[in-house]
């Protein structure tokens, strides 16, 4: 019995490293949190988890994931509790653990003696009609001991379904891969930080181009590449490796607009030829800046830039040109010339100027814009992108809501 106790130990350690190191490449701040989630309930037979990130003093709900709510509200809906923060101190488990450093694991959180400093935030559960009875949470710090945040499994599963308690060994597993995400995490917020000075360094030139539409932009496209990439059956791991840059290749890709005069993003009314054309150069010198791209992100972000101004007619630009000499007009890219990145990066930057305000026109809704993409199906969109674009419309009005534009 001692050595086959020893021998699963073993497993779920070797487990515990190969997913932390998975955890240790990720640079996309929303994936990060989610696979930490997903990989710390894996070893620990978890039916939820939750994270939350230190700001401005509180904790805040970042990511939550229950397979028992999700039954029963649906995959697609908010968990009710996701509006709560819970304070920096030892009156909450999450807190405690937060605020002294170290692992709490509470087997029973409805028994917890009256003369701990901690209790049971019990108005989650009230609030989403789901009983959280065992809850570990693990401190999430860096290298140098700074606190980036709290991870929570909650509700281990035995075979038959039941709720359990977490073992010594959860905790070791678990910690392991809290350890790994907390750096991999102080990188991602610091690349994300960098690419949001650079979007707010381009809204100097282009006031449409703010930190809420990239973001916007970025996770819309992320959404609908998940789908499109389910609905053609990509391997899940080519899925990931995408979706962990993505977001941050489609934040960067109108940065060759800080080539471009600012009075030709701030004037009223539409262009004439002439100003098009000193706009539609945007795309070269972003596409420049990128020449000599080796990471997957910069790979990716320079195709962004090249691609997603193309049109599934061809009528769009700058087309197949010599990306190095910068030769001007060839014709258009065609069809599946575009890269899909492109070609769902068209039409989630097209819905979002649609739903704002531009120098030129008011916003429409999100009915009429929807309409409006639909539309343009076989003219200047992917029909099959359009279709996964019109099958996740509950998702991004969700984006569309989450990255408001300032008052």
């Amino acid at each position: 019995m001692k050595g086959a106790l020893q021998g699963a130990q073993s497993k779920k350690d070797v487990l515990a490293a190969q997913l932390a190191a998975e955890l240790s490449t990720m640079i996309d701040v929303e994936l990060l949190l989610d696979k930490t989630v997903s990989f710390a309930r894996l070893l620990s037979f978890a039916e939820a988890g939750t994270i939350y990130l230190l700001e401005e003093g509180k904790l805040r709900f970042a990511t939550s994931q229950n397979d028992y709510l999700a039954r029963s509200v649906g995959e697609e809906d908010e968990l009710p509790f996701m509006g709560y923060n819970l304070n920096l101190d030892q009156t909450t488990l999450a807190g405690y653990a937060a605020s002294q450093m170290e692992i709490l694991t509470v087997n029973d959180t409805y028994n917890i003696d009256s003369n701990a400093p901690y209790q049971h935030f019990k108005i989650i559960d009230t609030t989403s009609n789901y009983f959280s009875r065992a809850i570990m949470s693990i401190p999430l710090t860096t290298f140098a001991g700074e606190l980036m945040g709290v991870l929570q499994v909650i509700n281990p599963l035995d075979a038959k379904g039941n709720v359990g308690e977490f073992s010594s060994s959860d905790e070791k597993a678990i910690f392991f891969i809290a350890q790994s995400a907390a750096m991999s995490l102080e990188k991602a917020l610091l690349l994300r930080s960098s690419v949001t000075l650079t979007v707010q360094l381009l809204a100097a030139v282009d006031p449409m181009e703010t930190t809420g539409h990239v973001q916007r932009v970025a996770y819309m496209s992320a959404e609908i590449y998940s789908h499109w990439a389910a609905k053609n059956k990509v391997p899940n791991s080519e899925r990931d490796e995408i979706k962990d840059v993505l977001p941050l290749a489609t934040m960067l890709h109108d940065v060759g607009k800080c080539w471009i005069p600012k009075e030709i993003f701030t004037k009223p009314g539409r262009l004439d030829v002439n100003e098009r054309a000193i706009m539609e150069g945007h795309v070269l010198a972003g596409a420049k800046l990128f020449s000599k791209a080796n990471s997957p992100l910069e790979r990716l972000t320079k195709t962004l830039i090249m691609d997603h101004h193309e049109r599934w007619d061809g009528r769009g630009y700058p087309g197949n040109i010599l990306k190095e000499k910068g030769e001007q007009g060839a014709k258009g890219k065609k069809g599946e010339e575009i890269s899909i990145y492109g070609r769902i990066l068209a039409i989630a930057d097209v819905y979002d100027a649609l739903c704002n305000r531009k120098t030129y026109k008011e916003p429409f809704d999100e009915s009429l814009s929807t309409q409006m993409l639909d539309q343009e199906r076989g003219y200047h969109f992917d029909p099959d992108v359009v279709d996964c674009f019109m099958s996740i419309q509950p998702t991004l009005s969700k984006i569309m809501k989450r990255y408001p534009e300032p008052e």
